[in-house]
């Protein structure tokens, strides 16, 4: 991992922890080589650094929901695997990795595309509709929404209103 990836990646996990996300610093080298064993390639090196010293749960931020990551939540992890039936059966062979949702209750497939060459594994985020996965079994993606994930951080971090919402679950 680059310095300058964990350098911004800590500025984002201090901003989110200030606007009210329980994240916090723990070492998941494990289980970030679980999920680098199940997609096609090496996920973004500004993603990886944030799954490899972060635990957190499910997160708005501009807008996109991101799948938690903790020992309680394993979105991300189950997601690829795709299990049948799921989006990320057609997603994950396609060279799509889901990593969340859009923030408002929409079911399409939040994604980074590893489809296209990319700088430090930096792939672009795009928004794929579910219903074309689910009824055709094809990836159509309807819009890029950042060129990058350390792209949407910077933004977030640059930002008066990066748009982060996380809700306590009701027990």
């Amino acid at each position: 991992m680059s310095p300058s990836a964990d350098k911004l990646i800590d500025s984002f996990a201090a901003m989110v922890k200030g606007r009210g996300v329980p994240i916090r610093a723990e070492d998941n080298a494990s289980r970030l080589r679980a999920l680098q064993e199940r997609v096609p390639k090496r996920i973004p090196q500004s993603f990886e650094s944030l799954l490899s010293r972060y635990s957190f749960p499910t997160f708005d931020v501009f807008g996109i929901s991101l799948f938690g990551w903790d020992s309680d939540s394993t979105a991300i992890l189950d997601e690829a695997s795709a299990p049948k039936n799921s989006l990320s059966e057609v997603l994950i062979p396609a060279g799509y990795v889901q990593i969340g949702r859009p923030a408002t209750g929409h079911f399409d497939a939040i994604c980074f595309d590893l489809n296209h060459h990319a700088q430090n594994r930096e792939y672009r985020v795009v928004q794929a509709d579910h219903e074309e996965i689910l009824c055709n079994r094809r990836v159509r993606v309807t819009e890029e929404l950042w060129p990058s994930f350390a792209k949407l951080v910077e933004s977030a971090l640059s930002s008066d209103d990066p748009l982060v919402h996380y809700e306590m679950p009701v027990e």
